[in-house]
């Protein structure tokens, strides 16, 4: 199960386009990920569930895959006014610059309520420095084009084996002891309107949902 980590903030970040209470220590969750795994999704039904505050879409992986319900889910989700935030699947057999010309090709930052996120789960052949400076340099780029620093997700053990500490100090700061912001804590939710498992996250205790809220941005 992976785990979403970004940097610790004790009060609403002063950024945010909106404010965006704690989380509710009572919910089961407080967000899902999604992707074109979920085929069609009935938006209405899925926010019936008042736990559900948040969903990360994936948009893109690697240099050419791009999800095909994407565009009707980032649409849907925020019409049934749930925060939305995209996320990319890197991978080690395309350039960084193919990848976020993929990622930014879908993913508009008109659209996106939270800062995007980089799923980084593997390294292929590439070397321990290789996969660091890529990581680094998406993550630059997508700074320089959205604003915002991105959320990078991953496994605890992965991240402390091939990553940490080199973002460590990175805004969001990602911690080495595994803490983290957004855990996906199950691979294998029930949500009515959603027919095949879900990715179920919650939100840190005592955190406030709005430090990863992208700022205001002017209409693109």
């Amino acid at each position: 199960m992976a785990t979403a980590s970004c940097g610790r903030r004790t009060q609403p970040a002063t950024t945010a386009a909106v404010h965006i209470a704690p989380r509710d220590t009572t919910a089961p969750y407080d967000g899902i990920d999604i992707s074109s795994h979920q085929g069609d999704i009935d938006w209405g039904k899925v926010t019936a569930d008042k736990s559900i505050r948040f969903v990360y879409i994936k948009a893109t992986e690697g240099a050419t895959y791009s999800s095909p319900h994407y565009g009707y889910n980032v649409t849907m989700a925020r019409r049934h006014g749930l925060l939305v935030g995209s996320y990319h699947y890197f991978t080690t057999t395309s350039s960084v610059s193919a990848q976020f010309r993929n990622f930014t090709n879908l993913a508009a930052l008109s659209s996106q309520d939270l800062i995007p996120m980089i799923d980084v789960e593997h390294r292929g052949n590439w070397s321990r420095n290789q996969l660091v400076d890529s990581v680094a340099a998406f993550a630059r780029l997508v700074k320089e084009h959205y604003g915002v620093q991105p959320m990078i997700y991953s496994t605890m053990a992965f991240y402390n084996r091939w990553l940490a500490p080199s973002f460590n100090d990175q805004e969001p700061e990602i911690s080495w002891n595994g803490s983290y912001t957004v855990w996906q804590f199950s691979q294998s939710g029930i949500i009515p309107g959603i027919d095949a498992y879900v990715d179920l996250c919650h939100y840190r205790d005592g955190a406030w949902l709005d430090e990863i809220a992208m700022p205001p941005h002017p209409a693109i």
